[in-house]
Order: C-alpha cells, then sequence, then structure tokens
C-alpha cells in the first residue's frame, strides 16, 4: 500500500541549479515584475514562505472588491439589495458569518487568519482586509529583488547563496572543488527542497570509477568465467581461439 502511494507524495520539482538562480539575480525591475507569476519562481517562493509567513501566495485586490463582497452578503441572505454593507454587523449570527467568510475565501482564493478572525466585526472589516495586497516575500527578498529603487548605488544584496556543485562544469570553477572531502550538505527540510546537495568524495574508492578501468584483459578467451560456463553446457563442442566461436566436435 506505501509503495503505491509513494510516487504521488513528490516533494516538487528538483532544486534550481547555480545558473538559473544567477540568471534571476540578473533580471531588470520589469523582468523581475513579470517574473513573479512565473510558476518556477513562485514555487520558490511558497516553499521558502511555508511555515515562516502567514501566506504562501501572493493576493492582489481586485479591482471590483465591494461590488464582489456586497453579492457574496447577498448570496449568504446577510443584506437585501441595495442596502449599505459596510456597517453590517457580522457578531450577531456566526453562521451568516462563516457562510460569507467562506464565500469570499473561495472567490478570492484569499483566506482570513484565524489570528484576524476576532477583527471581523463588520462587513467593512472584510472589504478593508481584503483591499489590502499581501506577497509571500520576507522584506530582505523584497530589498534584493527592488534593489535599485530603494537601496544606495554602493550596495547590493543577493537573495540567494551561491554554492558549489560539481555538476556546475559551466561555471568559473569547472566542477573542481577547493576543499576536498567538505561541504555538499544541506541543513533543514525547506532548503533540501530550494538547494541541491552532493556527497563529497573523501576515501579512496569514491574516486573508483575514475581511476580504475573494471574491462577484463582475458575477456572472450576460455578461461574467462562466462565463456567456461558455456563450455561446460556444451561438452561437445570445442571453443575456437581465432574465430572465438564454438565448433563440433
Amino acid at each position: 500500500m506505501l509503495e503505491k502511494m509513494l510516487p504521488s507524495l513528490k516533494s516538487g520539482d528538483a532544486p534550481p541549479t547555480a545558473e538559473q538562480m544567477q540568471q534571476e539575480l540578473l533580471l531588470d525591475d520589469d523582468e523581475l515584475l513579470d517574473g513573479m507569476a512565473n510558476e518556477g519562481s513562485t514555487s520558490m517562493d511558497s516553499i521558502r514562505a511555508r511555515g515562516f509567513l502567514k501566506y504562501r501566495y501572493n493576493y492582489t485586490p481586485p479591482a471590483d472588491l465591494e461590488n464582489q463582497v456586497r453579492e457574496a452578503a447577498e448570496q449568504v441572505y446577510l443584506i437585501a439589495k441595495g442596502e449599505d454593507i459596510r456597517s453590517i454587523d457580522l457578531t450577531k449570527d456566526r453562521r451568516l458569518k462563516f457562510q460569507l467568510l467562506d464565500l469570499l475565501g473561495e472567490r478570492l482564493c484569499h483566506v482570513v487568519p484565524n489570528s484576524e478572525l476576532h477583527q471581523m466585526k463588520t462587513v467593512g472589516d472584510l472589504i478593508d482586509f481584503y483591499g489590502r495586497p499581501f506577497r509571500n516575500l520576507t522584506q530582505y527578498a523584497q530589498m534584493a529583488r527592488d534593489c535599485k529603487k530603494t537601496l544606495p548605488k554602493n550596495l547590493h544584496i543577493m537573495e540567494h547563496p551561491v554554492r558549489f556543485h560539481p555538476e556546475d562544469t559551466h561555471t568559473y570553477h569547472g566542477g573542481e572543488t577547493a576543499f576536498p572531502g567538505r561541504g555538499g550538505e544541506v541543513y533543514g527540510l525547506r532548503n533540501k527542497r530550494l538547494y541541491r546537495q552532493f556527497k563529497p568524495k573523501k576515501d579512496w574508492f569514491d574516486y573508483e570509477e575514475e581511476s580504475f578501468d573494471y574491462t577484463r584483459p582475458d575477456e572472450g578467451m576460455p578461461w574467462d568465467p562466462k565463456i567456461a560456463e558455456r563450455m561446460d553446457r556444451y561438452p561437445t563442442k570445442r571453443f575456437s581461439l581465432k574465430s572465438k566461436m564454438f565448433t563440433r566436435t
């Protein structure tokens, strides 16, 4: 049962390479704003925000927010058509309050956190909450992406660390480490989904595939175990060294 479920429990895509991170850092401001909708960047931001920020997604309030709230309130029979909605009290009927919050969360793809539910006393509080945009980025990540606008010219912030990996042969180090036998580990479950790790080569047998040739010098000879096994199977045949084939005797 567990083996059937394992393929569906993947942790996500493979962590990005150092080249992809470097290209993301070199984007212009306009490209960064457009790239926020990129699936790869969005998924990385979502992983970094998990368990750390309030929301794992970005939210931008719609232009017709008040009309959508009015339609949702009319759908749950909270108000009549044409009635002012901002002053409606939500503390009188908790069932209607739950229905309104559930409907707005489904329509706007944005929910009120548990820590702020007690503050939603009127429909006006809901409109004010859904009128605030949210980003799943820390202040440090926002400064790193908006460095050209907010930071001084002599200050540069790197959003992602530059990590060594032996498979990055296209970089300046060519995949050769300056500290053999060390490094390669990534600590933390969140970081393991973001950054690649590798097992450094420490002992002599780690270089066995590079230093030793396992091609048998006696391959195809009569004393080769594979040939000897075949010779034992056919006692009526003889192995010819010239043709390297079995001939009948």
